[in-house]
């Protein structure tokens, strides 16, 4: 039920609900970062150095005790990174869901994979382990589970499959910090997890960042002698890698916010438990679904609309910020299409997703009274 009190704003007030307020929500911790400032400053190491040591293993903890992460530039490279680690060459096959953003394909792309793509879960998002089945073969290297919007893809069944024809398994935890299925986080379930540190991301970083997270400490150490040129030391280049590290002062500003993310990421489960009470008996718009086993941290929240220009375009007249993520499914972007295998490309639940999905306001700064406010217009756009 809607908090009547929120009338009293009026749907024609000068309310305005953010989609996302990075600086609100930087502005308790403003010491703490400016502290962390400070040590980098002492430390004068820019590139590499102890807060990157420090974050790689903080971080690693608090995923899981008994895995291990290397930083690097950003979540884009991370993938790339974790696919050259585990020995994929041009050529090899990866099967990635065909809605995701555009770089879970660019990193493979890059590499000279291709990509055989498979449709989502028409509920959760998240890819789709009996559409998996359907497609993957003796050929396939590698596939790639993507933790879409926050929510946790079914990586134990997923794992069965891959294991069933000796292929890899990267999970795409982009937007998954701290994301659990089935008690187990993100990391537990491939061979390696990647992640991104972008800013708007659950734990972003004041700039871009990026981290490859694994049991197996062995293929860490690939990933780190990649990102240092090829070489574990300064001038040793044992292959011809790349230049693509997580800088100190990042990961000083990424050690303060994993102090927080816990509670943050309540927040946003707590945030989209009232967009569901709220909006569950509109008819007109799909929710998303939550996984038995799941546990979700809401990177965003997507719900279908069948008219989304005009939705979007009401919402913002009444001062409430929205987003489209991601307004085309791989298969519809063309710089990827040479890239393609399989026979089909034709994804309905993606492409669906593409037309139809809206990202509503979802950051921890935002009130219970931002929300009733948010879910008032949405029923009298679809009153009206």
């Amino acid at each position: 039920m809607l908090n009547t009190s929120v009338s009293e704003h009026g749907l024609n007030s000068q309310r305005r609900v953010p989609f996302l307020n990075l600086k609100a929500l930087s502005a308790d911790q403003q010491n703490e970062y400016l502290e962390a400032f400070k040590a980098v400053l002492g430390q004068a190491a820019f590139v590499a150095g102890k807060e990157v040591e420090l974050f790689e293993k903080e971080f690693a903890q608090w995923v899981g005790s008994d895995k291990h992460a290397i930083g690097c530039a950003n979540g884009t490279d991370a993938l790339s990174l974790a696919a050259r680690a585990l020995g994929l060459k041009a050529g090899d096959e990866v099967i990635v869901p065909a809605m995701t953003f555009f770089a879970t394909g660019e990193a493979f792309a890059s590499l000279g994979l291709k990509i055989k793509l498979v449709d989502v879960d028409p509920g959760t998002w998240v890819m789709n382990p009996e559409a998996l089945k359907k497609v993957i073969s003796s050929k396939t290297k590698l596939v790639v589970p993507v933790h879409l919007y926050g929510q946790m893809a079914p990586v134990d069944a997923i794992r069965k499959i891959a294991d069933g024809v000796g292929a890899f398994v990267i999970e795409d935890a982009a937007q998954a910090h701290g994301a659990k299925w089935k008690g187990e986080g993100v990391g537990t379930w491939g061979h390696a997890a990647t992640y991104s540190f972008y800013p708007s991301k659950n734990l972003g970083a004041f700039g871009d960042g990026g981290a490859v997270l694994s049991k197996d400490a062995d293929l860490l150490q690939r990933v780190k002698c990649i990102a240092n040129h090829g070489g574990l030391k300064k001038y040793e280049h044992l292959e011809v890698g790349c230049n693509s590290r997580l800088d100190n002062l990042q990961a000083a500003l990424l050690r303060v916010k994993l102090r927080h993310i816990n509670q943050w990421n309540e927040k946003r489960r707590s945030i989209a438990q009232m967009y569901r009470r709220q909006l569950s008996g509109l008819s007109a718009i799909q929710l998303p679904k939550e996984a038995e086993g799941a546990q979700p941290v809401y990177h965003l929240f997507v719900v279908i609309v069948p008219d989304r220009e005009k939705f979007q375009h009401f919402l913002e007249k009444k001062g409430v910020a929205s987003g489209i993520h991601y307004p085309q499914a791989l298969h519809q972007i063309p710089a990827l299409a040479s890239q393609f295998v399989g026979t089909s490309l034709s994804f309905p639940n993606a492409e669906k997703i593409a037309a139809q999905g809206v990202s509503l306001p979802m950051c921890p700064t935002l009130t219970e009274e931002d929300i009733n406010y948010v879910c008032e217009v949405i029923h009298s756009y679809f009153q009206g």
